[in-house]
């Protein structure tokens, strides 16, 4: 601090012509923090209480330290009464924010965050932790323990170190001995220390003497560069030393500035002169050689109380207004107006930014320091941490005292092997049994066992699910030949059918048949055949469509033309004598197209409902753990199953008006032509519904497409080849003449019966 004064006191820059004194207290490690603290707040030894300390001046206007968490927290309440600003350059415990606290070292926030990156960094997860029965351990313990809450760490065993000033003998060994027993037992290999370094040291005495088992000791900044526990006699026999520092920076001129304060002070007046800058413990401090002096320089902490001693200079330097004219406003400072002052500064120094959050924290860094047992430095750099959460760190400098210098593990149950899940064995989640997850799940990114989906499978233990094998009718299938085949043969059975009638359009057959109006259900029949080939392939919602609602619209026009034909001509030899006008309105007003219209278009209007609400689409079925039917989602739904029982209802209509023209002249007699093609219909349909009832697996598409084809195969051969058959081959019956003679035939046979 002196020397940090002394350089701003001869700067021309900062602070003209103004000189900083200074007022220096030891407060004796933690027992007299109060007296200091109300010297610095007096007024020539008394404390003025007011209502206001706006313009109260008190004997400083800035405190610098103390240099440990119990005198840290006692004082800070008392400073911050009147906003006289304290900056903490060694303690790292804080309970509370203070309106006039900051800090030049990083914050217990920072501290815990980076000893948690550190332990994640080498998969710690079971772990001690012990601390100083102090401010410093206490606190650092219990916020430790709440800061990893949410994390994958568990603390097998904490403890406190108590102090042995104030234990007796046996009291002390007693507690050593029951922690030492514990840290065995639970089989720990890592122990994170929140304490000062005069707890520990004691403690580290009788664990050597305890032979407690070779461990990796993780400390915080308040110990871990103690030589005084380096020192110790067979300290090394404790394990691996390592754990976080204060980011040193070395500091220009100081060991110059030193090496004049020892050389000064012995030329002037020996050791009497040297006794002024003594602390309590003079002897040590008289007989000093210069080696020790100097390493004052080397504390990790000179910076800390350096950048704090200029942040409160530059703090004043604003507040007295000085310009660039070296001109300084000489006026009465009140430490509020340095506390605000504090929070604006931002200066970089010696590389390190000098600035304050809004919680009076500054950018902190950490150096992680290794303890080397043997050769060279003791205390050696192996990597750092900033507060951005930015961790460097080189294992291979650590001498792990393992078997090709493996980093050790410090679990207490080893990970899970890949798909496998774990499940907590006991109180602590880091303690668990791995369980294969089953087959048809797989292990997710949370570590849990998930199904797979319904159209994937997987085996035992496994980490990802894998599609299943879909099944479709491929045309490696044995039963995809021959279906198209049927199919692209039935195609061209009915474009025959469509040439033949043409040709003989005016033929008596073709006109018995209907005429013109037959090829309206040729044509039907040949849009259910090209149907059938969308049961080839993957399915998807046009396949599907195709599959189901157009071949029912088809099969419903060959229906209604057949049951309205029927109807026609049973009216035209039963009905048209005794309702002659009816059947005139009929043939007027082309009643067979209305009719099939109006027929048709029910069957439309079910299927354009059917996919605008719920269109069929390829879905899955299970066949086996490894793969699925691909299908048309709606097979079996309401609505194809009101399809179905339209046609049905169609095909019972043909069938019906087909019985009551059985007595009709053969040429226009299709009773046995249409019953032929209803029954295979009806055999269609309770065949379909059986495979509804029934699981016939990865048969399933093949059967649908038989089916469907059967019943178009029906009504192509049960009712057009006959026709066919008279044209080619019995073309004496394909005359007019001979119709002719069937119908008065059939005529006199009505007169007969009539008589």
């Amino acid at each position: 601090m002196r020397f940090a004064l002394d350089e701003i006191n001869n700067s021309s820059s900062l602070l003209p012509n103004i000189t900083l004194g200074y007022s220096v207290f030891d407060t004796c490690y933690m027992y007299n923090t109060i007296q200091p603290a109300l010297t610095f707040m007096s007024q020539n030894s008394v404390i003025y209480t007011e209502n206001s300390y706006i313009n109260y001046i008190p004997n400083v206007i800035s405190v610098i330290g103390p240099d440990n968490s119990d005198a840290v927290e006692t004082t800070a309440d008392f400073f911050s009464l009147m906003l006289l600003p304290q900056i903490n350059i060694f303690a790292t415990c804080r309970r509370k924010s203070l309106p006039s606290f900051f800090q030049t070292v990083p914050s217990r926030i920072v501290q815990q965050q980076a000893i948690l990156d550190i332990i994640s960094y080498f998969n710690w997860t079971w772990i001690a932790v012990l601390g100083s029965s102090d401010e410093y351990g206490i606190q650092g313990v219990h916020h430790f323990l709440n800061f990893i809450t949410d994390k994958n760490i568990c603390v097998a065993y904490k403890s406190f170190l108590p102090n042995k000033a104030l234990d007796t003998d046996t009291e002390w060994k007693d507690t050593i001995h029951h922690i030492v027993t514990n840290i065995t037992l639970t089989n720990v290999n890592v122990i994170l220390v929140f304490s000062t370094d005069t707890f520990l040291l004691n403690f580290f005495k009788d664990a050597v003497d305890l032979n407690l088992p070779s461990k990796i000791w993780l400390a915080t900044e308040t110990w871990s560069l103690s030589q005084d526990i380096y020192d110790l006699p067979n300290i090394e026999q404790l394990g691996v030393v390592f754990g976080i520092a204060l980011h040193y920076v070395k500091i220009p001129n100081f060991d110059e500035y030193l090496m004049n304060v020892y050389y000064q002070n012995r030329s002037n007046s020996g050791k009497s002169g040297l006794e002024t800058n003594c602390n309590q413990n003079c002897d040590d401090c008289l007989n000093s050689s210069l080696i020790d002096f100097l390493g004052y320089s080397e504390t990790r902490v000179s910076f800390s109380t350096y950048a704090a001693v200029y942040a409160v200079a530059h703090a004043l330097h604003n507040v007295l207004g000085c310009d660039e004219t070296l001109n300084c406003n000489k006026t009465d400072i009140y430490p509020w107006q340095i506390t605000e002052a504090l929070r604006e500064v931002n200066f970089s120094f010696l590389n390190n930014n000098i600035n304050f959050d809004q919680n009076g924290d500054s950018p902190a860094k950490y150096d992680i320091v290794y303890w080397k047992w043997s050769g060279g430095t003791p205390i050696e750099n192996v990597g750092s941490y900033n507060g951005l959460g930015n961790l460097d760190i080189n294992p291979g400098k650590i001498d792990w005292k393992t078997t090709n210098n493996v980093v050790p593990s410090s679990v207490c149950s080893a990970e899970c092997l890949p798909g496998q899940e774990k499940q907590q064995n006991g109180q602590y989640k880091c303690c668990f049994i791995c369980v294969n997850c089953a087959a048809g799940t797989y292990l997710n990114e949370n570590g849990t066992c998930e199904n797979c989906s319904t159209e994937q499978w997987s085996t035992e233990g496994s980490t990802s699910c894998f599609n299943k094998a879909k099944r479709f009718l491929t045309w490696k299938d044995s039963m995809t030949i021959p279906l198209f085949v049927v199919t692209i043969l039935g195609m061209l059975l009915n474009i025959g059918v469509m040439v033949t009638f043409t040709v003989h359009l005016s033929s008596p057959v073709v006109k018995a048949a209907g005429g013109r109006m037959c090829f309206l259900m040729l044509i039907s029949l040949t849009v259910a055949y090209i149907s059938i080939l969308a049961y080839l392939g993957e399915p998807n919602i046009i396949k599907c469509i195709v599959r189901l609602p157009i071949y029912s619209i088809a099969l419903t026009i060959c229906f209604a033309y057949i049951s309205i034909r029927s109807f026609q001509i049973v009216c035209i030899f039963k009905m048209s004598s005794k309702l002659p006008a009816t059947y005139d309105y009929w043939v007027k007003q082309n009643g067979q197209y209305i009719c099939l219209a109006i027929i048709s278009g029910v069957q439309v209007l079910i299927s354009c409902v059917w996919i605008i609400i719920n269109p069929p689409t390829a879905t899955t079925k299970e066949l086996s753990s490894e793969e699925v039917l691909m299908e048309c989602s709606q097979f079996g739904s309401v609505y194809n199953i009101l399809q179905y029982s339209y046609n049905a209802l169609l095909s019972l209509l043909c069938f019906t008006f087909a019985y009551m023209g059985k007595e009709l002249p053969k040429n226009y007699s299709e009773a046995k032509c249409i019953t032929f093609s209803m029954l295979i219909y009806f055999a269609v349909c309770i065949s379909f519904f059986t495979a509804q009832l029934i699981d016939i697996g990865e048969y399933v598409t093949p059967v649908y497409a038989g089916l469907a084809l059967l019943s178009l195969m029906g009504v192509t051969a049960g009712y057009f080849f006959p026709k066919c058959y008279i044209i080619f081959c019995r073309p004496q019956f394909n005359t007019t003449k001979h119709f002719q003679t069937t119908i008065q035939s059939y005529t006199k046979r009505g007169s007969g019966s009539t008589r």
